[in-house]
C-alpha cells in the first residue's frame, strides 16, 4: 500500500516578510506533524525547501519513532496542501 500524504490542519508559525521565508506546521491524517519551510522565488510563488517530522508519533511510512527522512519524498505534496489550507500561496 502506497503512502498518501493528506494534510488535515496547517498553521503558519513564523514568517520573515523581508526575505520571503516562512514556516508552516502541518498535521497529517495519520496524526504525524511536520514543519515545512518555504521561500519565495523570483515570481513571488512559495516553494517548499525543507520538511522535518515533529516526533509526536512514529513515522507513518517506516514506523520509526526516531529520526527518519521519509517525508522528504512528499515535501512538495505536503507543502502544496499546507499552502492551500493557510492561504499563503498568494503573494502577500
Amino acid at each position: 500500500m502506497a503512502y498518501q500524504a493528506k494534510v488535515v490542519n496547517a498553521k503558519v508559525v513564523s514568517e520573515n516578510k523581508n526575505n520571503g521565508f516562512f514556516e508552516i506546521v502541518a498535521e497529517l491524517s495519520d496524526r504525524n506533524r511536520c514543519r515545512v519551510t518555504f521561500e519565495r522565488n523570483e515570481q513571488g510563488e512559495a516553494v517548499a525547501t525543507h520538511i522535518s517530522r515533529l516526533y509526536t508519533v512514529p513515522c507513518g511510512i517506516c514506523k520509526k519513532d526516531f529520526l527518519c527522512y521519509c517525508l522528504n519524498r512528499y515535501k512538495e505534496e505536503i507543502g502544496e496542501q499546507a499552502l492551500e489550507l493557510t492561504g499563503k500561496s498568494k503573494v502577500s
